[in-house]
């Protein structure tokens, strides 16, 4: 079998298992899907031209059918006179030997084949969707204890690197996915340079929830965003679903998996940048010829809507949902101006990281200034500054738990800042109003906290 690439949704498959095929300029392509072939047959120049030479049948016989469904022929014969299979003179479409996969996989969870043939039949139930998950991914020959000799590293830890990537441990006897080869091969690299096995988990563990975290958003997003106006003009649910794949989803073609590649290599061109800079300072300092500046303290910020539980209560989740949604908007839009980065949302608050406490501070009387003009609820915020500790994607340290504490004493409208950070400022555009001491949980000792206004702000 052939590994081939659906032009349509770049979905990889086996030759054989392909669910349609189409002959173009003399190639033979191959689909996971009816619908995924007739969107390339409307337009092929519009995709990839990932064909192979030659022609091959887009029929199957019966038996051929019940071989690769893993069936038997009168099985086969059954779901063929219940209608979900289509016999045509005795052969199948090669669709059908995904119908059958699917069908046979939804009654072993429990879903009576007749109730499902008869909602076929009511055009309730369509199954063109549900072809490309009867797909069998392809296999290499190499089984992972194999693998795991080839490249020397022991199978507990192969098994251990799909855990940590949130996929399902493999049993040592099956194959090694086709795709999963050229990922595990590079394994030892890590390892031949001295790199340990807790550190490559602990990478691959951020690489596996961050993929995961988009996977499943982009299908969340789908049903809810992108299908919902098709079921509004009276569609069906399946109905809309096909009309949402047909209609957006083969013209978006691969953009997903695209914008992802795309969007991690913006991403990443800042980060190696200063990284290599870092180097540069590094290579000046040994050489004796640029002593290295100070390490300035960083800021951490959190900043939380007022009475956003009061609106869960009376407005409901929705109305909730959207005030996140324009939460993130916002304070992304405000630490790109001031330099600074949203290290994630929580719900109805935000943590930053900024460089700078001085364009912390500003970034924060920003924020609690504009929530108002952008329909959000008051917010108030804590700032500190300090040493912090950077791992998976997060920050930790007292600064950041002071930033945190500070945050929830200050009242709608108002920017605490700690002392910490107050040392580190020269006020430029603000003012710092002494308040006091004050007790926050979990710190030993009370800290002193000020207040930040605009210089054009009245005395408090």
């Amino acid at each position: 079998m052939a590994m081939v690439t659906d032009p349509v949704c770049g979905m990889r498959i086996d030759s054989d298992d392909a669910a349609a095929t189409a002959g173009y300029e003399g190639k033979t392509y191959y689909f996971c899907s009816q619908a995924c072939r007739d969107a390339f047959v409307a337009d092929p120049a519009a995709y990839p031209a990932w064909g192979l030479s030659g022609e091959e049948p887009d029929r199957v016989s019966e038996e051929e059918l019940a071989e690769r469904a893993g069936t038997s022929v009168d099985r086969v014969r059954e779901l063929a006179a219940k209608g979900i299979l289509e016999p045509d003179d005795g052969t199948f479409p090669r669709r059908d030997v995904m119908r059958a996969r699917v069908v046979l996989e939804l009654e072993a969870r429990g879903l009576d084949v007749a109730a499902l043939g008869a909602a076929v039949s009511t055009e309730h139930l369509s199954l063109g969707y549900l072809e490309s998950a009867g797909r069998r991914h392809p296999r290499s020959r190499t089984t992972f204890t194999q693998l795991s000799e080839e490249i020397e590293v022991p199978i507990d830890t192969l098994q251990a690197l799909y855990v940590a990537f949130g996929l399902p441990r493999p049993d040592k006897d099956d194959h090694v996915r086709e795709e999963d080869l050229q990922v595990l091969r590079a394994v030892p690299v890590l390892f031949g340079a001295g790199v340990g096995e807790g550190d490559v988990l602990r990478g691959v563990r951020i690489w596996g929830e961050s993929a995961r975290r988009v996977a499943q958003f982009q299908h969340h997003y789908f049903h809810n965003t992108i299908e919902e106006p098709f079921r509004r003009r009276g569609l069906r649910d399946n109905e809309a679903f096909e009309a949402a794949i047909r209609e957006v989803g083969f013209r978006l073609g691969h953009s997903g998996e695209q914008m992802l590649a795309w969007l991690f290599r913006r991403h990443s061109e800042q980060f190696l940048l200063e990284h290599q800079f870092d180097h540069v300072e590094a290579a000046l300092e040994e050489a004796g010829i640029r002593q290295r500046p100070a390490t300035a303290a960083e800021a951490s910020v959190f900043a939380d809507l007022s009475g956003y539980t009061s609106l869960t209560e009376e407005a409901g989740d929705e109305a909730a949902a959207r005030v996140s949604l324009a939460l993130a908007r916002l304070v992304n839009e405000v630490a790109a101006r001031h330099g600074g980065n949203v290290v994630k949302m929580l719900g109805d608050g935000v943590f930053f990281h900024f460089a700078d406490p001085g364009n912390a501070v500003r970034a924060s009387l920003e924020i609690v200034d504009s929530v108002g003009p952008n329909g959000l609820p008051p917010a108030h915020v804590g700032v500190n500054a300090g040493p912090m500790i950077y791992e998976e994607g997060d920050y930790f340290g007292r600064a950041v738990n002071i930033a945190a504490r500070i945050g929830s004493k200050a009242e709608a409208g108002q920017v605490f800042v700690g002392e910490d950070a107050y040392r580190e400022l020269t006020p430029e555009g603000f003012r710092l109003i002494d308040r006091g001491p004050v007790e926050l949980k979990g710190i030993a000792r009370p800290v002193r906290i000020y207040e930040a206004v605009r210089v054009d702000a009245d005395a408090r």
